[in-house]
């Protein structure tokens, strides 16, 4: 019996980079059936009756290029996987998520195919790619489809889930090119963390977490705030007042930072605003950050009641009319009239001033084998370097060496943990290739990624994974997140890991036990570093000055070593240390220690473990 249908098999919710794409997205696999003989070229009517429920799929470019490339594949003949994939990045966008990341792609079982896209959040993708289906479907099946019902539906579930307007223009802000800050949501609603580990900062709408619950308490309550602008000489509307317009006195809101006016609105009756940031007073914007600094917060929105926002509020009668701790951000995003004010990213400046990214060293480490041991190896030349270091391995999770967790923790969930820790000042994270393929990396990008080796045979027959090439793409996809400042850390020995030095934004160093392979002497001849061995002794070289670390019989940890694995180990975590610019005596010291013993598990009962140190 045919079938001619679309059926979802499998989701998987990748939540950060991965092999399609640097963004978190949900991947599809959608069998077809028999509509894999049906282009759509070969449906009467299909293509005019999905263009007309959604006729803005006319700017889909397509493999085009240009507006109405889509539209042009439907005529000429494309497959429901494809069209799935668009038709859902159409819904995602009418929900009120504009643009967004697609693929639809072949497996080696006929009739099956991932369909890949962007996911700003899993459950509201999810019910787009549903919602496509059915769409599809009614196109393809000619029945009636009700557009008006599912686009209302799909914005109820959108409003649900994602972060408000506030929330998201702070880390829309945070997250661009241009500042690159990290950021992790850490509940349901507006809670986000911005940046890693101890250099983090968290927000809840515009509020952040300088905001003292004294200060909110103050600006909470009308009478106390009052006597306390009053007893300072600002001029306030009295808490009893009408405060709608008085006396027809036109409503101001300014957003204060740090002490600094950043914008200004002028409020109509209907809540619309007018940007009138240029025109403030500078004795007006003065009290209004006076107002500010004695309630004691560090954003705020301040409601001032004058005639014209240009003069001295005392030459006018003008007022102070409330300092609110969780100040909206809208009116000076999207004013009705008037300049755009960027408060998002003014937000951001403040919490990380002076181009500061909130990061600390991350280091990723795959690769289809020692993983685990290298991780374990770099933790330790951090730990003697002084920092305070989270690892997620396959060992379990460790702080500080501490043991918290059994059993494997080298996932998605239990690095984000990591980097979610306060007292965490740099964090080890491995990631097997079932990590990359099913969850995602836990980090966005990262100081020093390493590839130890690849054996493509080894990843063959999950997640339709079949030929080399396809191996490729999913370990690259840790070098493909390294910092232009960062290190990728590769293995000279192997071609297809040699093969991802040219993706690296940052610097490579190749490491090898092999001191005379071509790979090494090309690399070296352009002046990069490598990490070798050289007789008995581990080398470090940049260009062609070779530096002598120390001689291996020194490393204990090599001890019955007769097939290299431990060595090879050792050569990458040596080669990562350096890439964090740790000292060399550390370095030394570590390999001449480092020991694979069991480390002591975490007890809650133990008064030497801070309280901090959880996540």
């Amino acid at each position: 019996m045919t079938r001619k249908d679309i059926r979802f098999l499998n989701f998987l919710s990748l939540r950060g980079p991965n092999l399609w794409t640097y963004r978190p997205v949900l991947e599809a696999w959608v069998d077809i059936g028999e509509l894999e003989e049906c282009p759509s070229n070969t449906i009467p009517g299909f293509v005019e009756r999905l263009c007309a429920w959604l006729p803005t799929l006319s700017e889909h470019r397509c493999s085009y290029g240009e507006a109405g490339g889509f539209v042009r594949r439907l005529q000429e003949g494309t497959w429901p996987a494809h069209i799935l994939e668009h038709v859902t990045l159409e819904l995602q966008n009418l929900a009120g998520m504009p643009g967004g990341f697609g693929r639809a792609r072949e497996t080696g079982v006929r009739g099956v195919y991932k369909v890949v896209v962007q996911a700003w959040h899993e459950d509201v993708t999810r019910a787009c790619l549903h919602a496509a289906r059915d769409l599809v479907m009614a196109a393809i099946e000619d029945k009636p489809f009700d557009m008006v019902a599912t686009h209302e539906r799909l914005r109820e579930i959108a409003v649900k889930h994602l972060p408000g307007p506030n929330t998201a223009c702070i880390v829309d802000a945070a997250t661009a090119k241009e500042r690159g800050i990290p950021a992790i949501r850490l509940s349901a609603d507006n809670l986000i963390q911005l940046g890693y580990g101890s250099r983090q900062r968290r927000i809840w709408a515009a509020q952040s977490d300088r905001t003292s619950a004294i200060a909110q308490g103050i600006a909470r309550d009308p009478e106390l705030s009052a006597g306390l602008l009053v007893s300072c000489g600002l001029p306030i509307v009295d808490p009893d007042e009408d405060r709608a317009e008085p006396d027809g006195r036109g409503r101001y809101r300014l957003l204060v930072l740090g002490g600094t006016l950043v914008a200004a609105a002028r409020m109509d009756e209907d809540g619309g605003a007018a940007d009138v940031t240029n025109q403030v007073h500078p004795s007006t914007a003065t009290a209004a950050c006076l107002a500010v600094r004695v309630v004691g917060l560090d954003i705020a929105g301040v409601d001032v009641l004058a005639d014209d926002i240009a003069r001295p509020l005392a030459a006018q009668g003008g007022a102070i009319a409330g300092v609110h701790e969780a100040p909206a951000l809208v009116p000076h995003l999207h004013p009705a009239s008037g300049e755009p004010r960027p408060v998002g990213r003014a937000i951001v400046d403040h919490l990380f001033p002076n181009g500061d990214s909130g990061r600390i060293p991350v280091v990723g480490i795959t690769g289809s084998s020692g993983t685990t041991e290298v991780a374990q190896w770099v933790t330790e030349f951090l730990r003697l370097s002084g920092k305070f270091t989270g690892l997620a391995c396959g060992d379990g999770l460790f702080l500080d060496r501490r043991k918290v967790e059994s059993g494997d923790c080298g996932t998605w969930r239990r690095s984000t943990q990591v980097l979610m820790n306060r007292a965490v000042e740099a964090a080890v994270l491995e990631n097997g290739a079932e990590v990359i393929l099913g969850q995602g990396l836990a980090y966005d990008r990262c100081q020093v990624g390493v590839v130890t080796g690849i054996e493509p045979a080894r990843h063959y027959g999950t997640y339709y994974i079949e030929k080399p090439e396809q191996v490729f793409q999913v370990f690259r996809s840790q070098v493909d997140v390294v910092l232009p400042g960062g290190v990728a850390v590769l293995h000279a020995a192997d071609p297809m890991v040699v093969e991802m030095a040219p993706l690296c934004d940052g610097e490579v160093i190749f490491f090898s036990i092999d001191a005379d392979l071509p790979v090494l002497a090309a690399h070296r001849a352009q002046g990069g570093r490598a990490v070798f061995v050289r007789g008995d002794q581990l080398v470090l070289a940049t260009a062609a000055e070779e530096s002598p670390l120390l001689p291996l019989a020194e490393i204990t940890f090599l001890t019955g070593d007769s097939a290299n694995i431990r060595l090879n180990c050792v050569l990458a975590a040596v080669a990562a240390a350096w890439a964090l610019g740790i000292a060399l005596h550390v370095i030394r010291t570590g390999a001449e220690t480092f020991s694979d013993d069991p480390v002591p598990s975490f007890d809650v009962t133990d008064p030497f473990v801070p309280i901090t140190h959880t996540a």
